[in-house]
């Protein structure tokens, strides 16, 4: 039997179904589509976007806690920590969202089922001026490495895993980042910027593994698709410091990844000079924050 609170939700889902049309939500032939469920962790009304920690998707991915664009804006107005979801999860050559969202409340004095609570924007990041930590990782190479080792460059920074598979994180992350080291090596600055993305999957991540997905995602790099790149990995208790100073939060354990997304440049002293939060941002606002040589 629906709930007064659901027959509320299906209301204002009709009442508001024209704003749902929008081009931007409109997929292609090529497009896939998965049915999702799962439980709502956070909602970004102005961002139009749900975290939710979902359920496995048969032939895409594990259960994970990640952050969707949502086609009917109602649901990122109206959804709440714990609310149930399902819908469908599209994805479309370099895009995805969810539509066909529907939300239900727990039973009174049921526990909400799914992943663990984990919260991928936990909060703005560091402020700007502040030292980058001084915790070592490994390279793809297996070497240990620490951000003094790139002290005169600037660092382009961000965190990703091998095994994520929608287009619009942690691939367009890679592919926001060969842009701008395509861009910097046209402007003869091949040299004073390093690009670095930290793994948040370290269980899986090893050297190796980063090592095959830079040479299968890192382009333009004259035969050294690392002359200027650093994949790293480390422990669990090593990811999560870095991830904690980018108020990024994450399980690094099991299969339950909880996959926020945070880009950011630091100066040649080691401190930041911005942080990009998402995926909205452009590679224009990536490259206004390197500060110019």
């Amino acid at each position: 039997m629906l709930s007064a609170g659901i027959l509320a939700l299906a209301t204002f889902a009709t009442a508001c179904g024209d704003s749902s049309q929008e081009a931007g939500f409109r997929a292609s032939a090529e497009a896939k589509h998965y049915p999702i469920a799962g439980v709502v962790r956070s909602a970004d009304k102005a961002g139009r976007q749900i975290t939710v920690s979902h359920e496995a998707i048969p032939g895409l991915m594990d259960a994970m806690t990640m952050s969707f664009a949502v086609k009917e804006t109602w649901a990122a107005d109206v959804a709440t920590p714990g609310d149930r979801l399902s819908g469908t999860l599209v994805v479309d050559g370099a895009r995805s969202w969810i539509e066909g969202v529907s939300l239900s409340k727990p039973a009174a004095g049921a526990e909400a089922t799914g992943s663990p609570s984990s919260a991928t924007d936990a909060g703005i990041g560091p402020a700007v001026g502040t030292p980058l930590p001084t915790v070592a990782l490994r390279d793809q190479a297996g070497r240990t490495v620490t951000m003094r080792d790139f002290a005169g460059r600037y660092v382009i920074l961000t965190f990703i895993y091998t095994r994520c598979p929608l287009p619009d994180y942690c691939p367009l992350m890679m592919s926001r980042l060969n842009e701008a080291a395509a861009r910097l090596r046209k402007a003869g600055r091949r040299d004073d910027v390093q690009m670095v993305a930290i793994s948040i999957d370290p269980a899986r991540d090893t050297p190796e593994v980063l090592a095959a997905y830079g040479r299968a995602h890192i382009t333009g790099e004259e035969g050294d698709p690392f002359h200027r790149w650093s994949l790293l990995t480390g422990t669990p208790e090593d990811i999560r410091t870095w991830a904690t100073f980018f108020a990024l939060n994450f399980e690094p354990d099991g299969t339950d990844i909880a996959h926020g997304l945070r880009t950011a440049v630091a100066d040649r002293d080691g401190t930041v000079t911005g942080v990009l939060r998402g995926n909205q941002w452009t590679t224009d606002e990536l490259m206004a924050l390197l500060p110019s040589r």
